[in-house]
């Protein structure tokens, strides 16, 4: 996934905004405290995915007997800028985590490109960079509530084997994600968060899923 490029197009689209901040600091103060920060940690994912959507968006019509695992974990890193007390821009990366698949052909569709008979296995990661907006309790309280939503640019990276043969996927698209979370002060300029998000995958063709997510965040203020 090209994330650099991504990432860095953000980043200069916020030069402007960083500088008109500085500009406050240096003369009328609109609040006391950092403005940045940049925040990373670990989660658990949930994919939304059943077996009915595995026939959907893997399936030819001759697949029995589906087996899915939808808990994975992952993480997300990034940073994010202040514009008032309770209001904040933030973007980075978020890894969801992995998603995977069994199931039995009966090789019905073999002549029409489907899948041979015997075993079908599919192993899929998914991650994305999201943009986004965080609304929060004032950060010199030393707990804190907020909330978080904005859109998240995800692609889905697998592998898809039967008795014969193997081949990759790709599936991407952008969709929106929200979050509610707590705050935990731990030092002056750094806090422990816990949020959940909700994150919406669908390509409108062939993948319609959702990830649920539990993470822990580390969060350093500057």
């Amino acid at each position: 996934m090209k994330t650099l490029p991504l990432l860095s197009l953000a980043a200069v689209s916020l030069f402007p905004m960083f500088a008109e901040a500085d500009h406050l600091r240096s003369g009328q103060h609109y609040r006391s405290g950092p403005a940045m920060y940049v925040f990373g940690g670990l989660g658990v994912s949930s994919f939304d995915f059943d077996r009915s959507d595995f026939r959907y968006s893997f399936g030819d019509g001759s697949l029995s007997n589906i087996t899915l695992d939808t808990e994975s974990s992952g993480g997300r890193i990034g940073f994010g800028f202040d514009f008032s007390p309770e209001l904040g821009l933030e973007f980075g990366y978020a890894s969801l985590g992995s998603l995977s698949g069994s199931a039995i052909s009966d090789g019905s569709q073999v002549l029409t490109n489907g899948f041979s008979a015997g075993r079908v296995d599919m192993d899929a990661d998914a991650d994305g960079v999201f943009l986004g907006i965080n609304v929060h309790t004032p950060y010199n309280e030393p707990f804190g509530l907020f909330a978080r939503f904005g859109v998240y640019s995800w692609e889905i990276d697998g592998t898809l084997e039967d008795s014969s043969r193997s081949g990759q996927f790709t599936v991407e698209g952008t969709d929106p994600y929200a979050g509610i979370g707590v705050r935990m002060d731990i030092a002056q300029n750094a806090s422990l968060t816990l949020a959940y998000d909700h994150y919406i995958l669908d390509d409108d063709e062939s993948i319609k899923t959702a990830a649920d997510t539990f993470s822990v965040d580390m969060v350093l203020r500057f």
